[in-house]
């Protein structure tokens, strides 16, 4: 049988691959227009400082080890808390109402209508910016917002119902 030891060059070549260069052009032009939180680009050791900041070393490993940065923060509402290792509930609720306010993104409403978009413009490009690739290293809030100003929200359509 093969040899099934992991060596740290495996786990390296597993882990997202950036264009920082593209990541940096971004990050400058986010900052500076000042409607995108700087959280966005953090790095893995800058979302667990934060962590322990809000009164939860405890919980600074599960991050490290889960290897959330910036990008993988915008994911971390109530519901993926949990999965992170993060289970009482008054905890999970104070740091993912946290993570909304460093981010600067809206309150989930249950009572949302249908007819709106499912969140807001901020909302919308923090989902663009969460995944890895060149579409998305590029892409800065002002070109997304431009982008979009005139596009008319379509819900996703299922066959839900029909025979």
């Amino acid at each position: 049988m093969a040899n099934m030891a992991i060596t740290m060059a495996d786990i390296n070549k597993l882990d997202r691959s950036v264009n920082q260069v593209a990541v940096e052009r971004t990050k400058q032009r986010d900052i500076e227009s000042s409607q995108v939180a700087a959280a966005v680009y953090w790095t893995c050791d800058d979302v667990a400082n934060f962590i322990e900041l809000l009164g939860f070393p405890q919980y600074k490993e599960c991050f490290l080890r889960n290897k959330v940065d910036g990008r993988r923060l915008i994911w971390c509402d109530a519901s993926h808390l949990n999965l992170l290792g993060i289970n009482e509930f008054k905890h999970i609720i104070f740091i993912a109402k946290s993570i909304r306010e460093l981010l600067q993104t809206e309150t989930p409403y249950w009572n949302r209508s249908i007819s709106l978009p499912y969140c807001e413009a901020l909302g919308r490009y923090l989902e663009q910016r969460s995944v890895v690739g060149r579409k998305s290293d590029e892409l800065d809030f002002a070109t997304y917002s431009f982008d979009t100003k005139n596009a008319k929200f379509e819900p996703v359509l299922t066959n839900q119902g029909v025979l």
